[in-house]
């Protein structure tokens, strides 16, 4: 069993500790494996708000990625300063293996320029996270999606892709299906359109040929959470493991590696 759930902290404003500590009592019932965030600020003072300590030692879960895209100044200690941006959280059955940022489409005053990725695997099968700021208009969400599923990391193998955002997306279902077309990958949750009640966005998609996991969702507990099982596919008759290398580059030793061990 799987649980996700996304959070956005800023949502136009900085979010309260006393209504973070509001949520982080619902969060810590549904007993989160992953939580992507957005607007959530990290200081490099101890003195200071750091959302993201918080949420660490509450919910009992570890800081994989963080990327940020706001800087501001103590008051009190100008050579003190914290950040604003995207975290990715993950328990301690969750493995990460890879992250980073990706460029992709902003707004006009550059402010929402990132897309963060992480590469975590639990019980053999790979998760593909993807945490981002949604452009507020519908033709840059329209540009910033479709940068994004035509990137070649979407072209690699995963057993699931977990998409999280900090606004449901203005398209429509045969807009967004005309997107992931450009991916190996397709919807397997609708994504919350800006009709819906509430804010913020979790999608979940699979792959659309050759799934190297069966995913199933058991239980969507709210339109930010959710859970779903992920059981990998044995890939031939040997049963070997499948191990997710999309990120060539990196991961290039490891090929090389094992192609001497199989001679």
């Amino acid at each position: 069993m799987i649980r996700v759930a996304t959070l956005n902290s800023s949502n136009g404003h900085d979010l309260s500790i006393a209504d973070l500590h509001a949520r982080i009592t619902q969060l810590r019932q549904m007993e989160i494996d992953i939580l992507c965030c957005q607007g959530v600020w990290r200081a490099t003072d101890d003195r200071e708000e750091n959302q993201i300590r918080l949420l660490s030692q509450s919910l009992q879960v570890n800081c994989s990625c963080f990327a940020a895209y706001r800087h501001r100044q103590s008051e009190k200690d100008r050579k003190s300063t914290s950040a604003s941006g995207l975290a990715i959280l993950t328990g301690s059955k969750i493995w990460p293996l890879n992250s980073g940022n990706l460029k992709g489409i902003c707004e006009p005053e550059g402010s929402r320029e990132i897309v963060q990725f992480a590469l975590v695997r639990k019980n053999g099968a790979s998760i593909l996270i993807l945490n981002l700021q949604l452009c507020e208009s519908r033709q840059l969400q329209l540009l910033q999606l479709s940068a994004l599923f035509s990137h070649q990391m979407l072209r690699g193998r995963y057993g699931a892709v977990v998409l999280c955002s900090d606004r449901r997306t203005k398209l429509t279902a045969n807009e967004l299906q005309t997107i992931t077309k450009m991916s190996n990958y397709v919807a397997h949750s609708p994504a919350p359109s800006a009709s819906s009640a509430g804010e913020g966005m979790l999608w979940i998609l699979v792959a659309n040929k050759q799934p190297v996991a069966s995913v199933t969702i058991n239980n969507l507990q709210t339109s930010l959470s959710l859970e779903f099982e992920m059981d990998r596919i044995s890939l031939d008759k040997n049963n070997k493991p499948y191990y997710a290398l999309s990120f060539d580059e990196q991961w290039a030793g490891y090929k090389a590696n094992a192609q001497t061990l199989a001679t």
